[in-house]
């Protein structure tokens, strides 16, 4: 049995939130990509109770809300986010944006939920927070935050 696990990702072929958590076996790192197209954004922000994560901007610009601050990013940035920081991403209006997220709680604590997708399952999503970027379409905003609570809450 190998100590590894090799798989290759279509980097211009991934859309939205990409969590490899089984195809790659992980069992201690959380890790996803990113991948939001031009001008889009999430729409509603989340923070962890224990989580830690860090940001790596691969490819675009873009912005990252944290608090009630709002950065650019770009290619090369590393952004490391405290668990009980909000936070929420969005795509340059004219470019696309690619980025690799990677979590890690304390030694001991992970899942809560075997089934879960993700490997660190202590995100605190606050649908009714809004991003900035969403206030030229608040409606659409709240209208897709709802589903995906009525989704998480077994509703949807």
């Amino acid at each position: 049995m190998a100590g590894y696990t090799r798989k290759t990702f279509d980097l211009d072929g991934l859309a939205g939130l990409v969590l490899p958590r089984r195809e790659l076996g992980l069992t201690a790192v959380a890790f996803a990509f990113i991948s939001l197209r031009a001008g889009r954004g999430y729409t509603f922000t989340h923070r962890h109770r224990e989580q830690e994560e860090v940001y790596l901007v691969l490819r675009g610009r873009g912005r990252m809300l944290l608090d009630d601050e709002v950065i650019e990013i770009a290619p090369g940035d590393v952004i490391r986010v405290a668990p009980e920081t909000k936070r929420a991403l969005a795509a340059a209006e004219d470019e696309s944006l690619l980025a690799i997220c990677a979590g890690a709680a304390p030694t001991g604590r992970y899942r809560e939920n075997e089934g879960a997708d993700v490997l660190i399952d202590d995100g605190l999503p606050d649908f009714d927070d809004v991003p900035p970027w969403w206030s030229h379409d608040l409606d659409e905003a709240k209208r897709r935050n709802e589903k995906l609570r009525a989704a998480r809450e077994g509703r949807g």
